[in-house]
């Protein structure tokens, strides 16, 4: 992203783009601030896109003895900004780590004895909750531990057009022209065909920047311990 790029720049910019204001306007008060609104709305709009938003933050909260359920945002029991997702967490007891699983609600809903406890986690439920997210435990941590959760960043909204905005490259021009589509739909004028096809070629370059390579996994239940190679079956 050019340095320094500002709100206000970047708004500028989509307001040309989108026909609003003339090549070598500038835009007034109530252009500004509708281009304001329209970036915010913009950022969280990635925001809950996991690969439009680049890297994640791996935080650490301490359990309660005896507690399963947390809350996760601004004053919080886990006291951070709220996560729109959670990715690879993980446990320490005695130093050692230890995965846990991420399971759905049906699955929690199946474990027989919820209340049961023991040092080290296994699973994880997260509910996207608002304001608060809210995590549960399983089994029940005895004592305190540390829990790890690698959590989605979240694009912080801006509060006026002299809000300096940096990220990684690719993201100025996303920006510039997914908020002039946008912009094009608040006031109502039709959207240039190569504006939003430039805005969608964008996007799909900063997620393909931010995607995360997978790692194949099996379910050691359906194929034993010792599972087969697949390329002889032996």
């Amino acid at each position: 992203m050019p340095s320094p790029t500002t709100a206000g720049q970047l708004i500028t910019g989509a307001l040309r783009l989108s026909g609003v204001v003339g090549k070598t306007e500038t835009p007034d008060a109530d252009d500004f601030a509708e281009g304001l609104q329209g970036f915010n709305d913009l950022l969280e709009i990635l925001s809950t896109e996991n690969m439009a938003v680049y890297g994640s933050a791996l935080e650490t909260f301490p359990t309660v003895a005896g507690q399963s359920v947390y809350t996760i945002g601004p004053a919080g029991n886990w006291n951070t900004t709220r996560p729109v997702n959670l990715n690879w967490p993980y446990c320490t007891f005695n130093g050692v780590d230890f995965p846990i699983e991420m399971i759905n609600q049906g699955e929690y809903n199946d474990i027989a004895l919820k209340t049961q406890q023991q040092p080290i986690v296994e699973k994880l439920l997260f509910i996207n909750d608002f304001p608060l997210g809210r995590i549960t435990l399983w089994p029940v941590p005895s004592g305190i531990i540390s829990i790890f959760l690698n959590t989605d960043r979240v694009l912080t909204n801006v509060t006026d057009t002299t809000t300096a905005v940096n990220a990684p490259p690719g993201y100025a021009l996303m920006y510039r022209y997914m908020l002039a589509v946008l912009l094009c739909g608040s006031y109502g004028v039709p959207c240039p065909g190569e504006i939003s096809s430039i805005a969608a070629s964008a996007r799909a370059n900063v997620k393909r920047a931010n995607r995360v390579q997978r790692v194949a996994q099996y379910d050691p239940a359906l194929v034993g311990s010792d599972p087969a190679i697949w390329q002889t079956g032996v």
